[in-house]
């Protein structure tokens, strides 16, 4: 059983299409000598471009720019960054909190829609606020594996232990620490760089490692945020159009 998840997470950080996600593009990632160049989605998604496809190559550049001023006047209205303390929440509930996330997930939906309902309904129903789990892969890991995700989160709880829980009903049965779900996705097992920008990522980093991980407020939907988070515009609250819009894409209608 364990074997067939993780085949389907070597697959995708999601189970949908770049084209369910708008096709909104993160970065283009230039091969070099005779590597294929990588674009990465903000859906999570990864398309490998051969050299030779020129063409398809300059109209994900066209519509790299296209996504870039978009989220950039949405970056704009976002709210200013404050300090975020998540809830600390009784060992014993833990089990309780996985048992109430909406199964009804479609085939085809994506991690980071898929997070953002599961965050926003337990705070709906019990004030907890939790974070989110952020992986992120490096160039390097996601060539030497022809990796078809850069990203994956989803909603991480602070118990009163001091254990860091993740619960990722896509691909688990049951709730786990942050390091067995870390290792579930990096099958080198390495550890991930925690000290570190978004930014900083974003331009490249240290591509002798895996992978890197941020802890960050429920609110936050997608890696960008981090970004805008460290350019002075984080999130503060909950966008009841961007939570209904996730709803709509990851889970069936009239499911809660």
């Amino acid at each position: 059983m364990k074997s067939i998840m993780v085949i389907a997470l070597l697959s995708l950080c999601s189970l949908a299409s770049a084209e369910s996600f708008g096709e909104t593009i993160h970065s283009i990632v230039k091969g070099r000598n005779n590597e294929p160049h990588m674009v990465k989605f903000n859906s999570g998604a990864v398309e490998f471009i051969e050299q030779d496809e020129r063409d398809k190559l300059a109209v994900f550049k066209e519509k790299l720019k296209a996504s870039y001023s978009h989220s950039h006047a949405a970056q704009e209205k976002m709210f200013n960054v404050a300090d975020y303390e998540p809830t600390i929440v009784p060992d014993s509930e833990i089990p309780s909190i996985f048992s109430r996330m909406n199964v009804f997930m479609k085939r085809k939906s994506e991690c980071s829609d898929r997070a953002h309902v599961w965050a926003y309904d337990e705070f709906q129903r019990s004030g907890i606020k939790s974070q989110k789990a952020f992986l992120l892969l490096t160039d390097t890991y996601i060539r030497r594996l022809r990796y078809k995700w850069w990203f994956h989160v989803a909603p991480m709880y602070t118990t009163a232990s001091g254990q860091k829980i993740v619960m990722d009903l896509q691909f688990l049965d049951r709730p786990v620490t942050f390091t067995e779900w870390k290792n579930l996705l990096v099958f080198s097992k390495r550890e991930c760089v925690t000290d570190f920008s978004f930014n900083a990522y974003n331009a490249g980093a240290d591509q002798t490692q895996d992978c890197y991980t941020k802890e960050e407020p429920m609110y936050y939907f997608i890696p960008a945020d981090i970004g805008a988070f460290e350019n002075g515009r984080g999130k503060t609250g909950w966008s009841t159009a961007e939570v209904n819009a996730s709803r709509s894409r990851a889970f069936f209608k009239g499911s809660n």
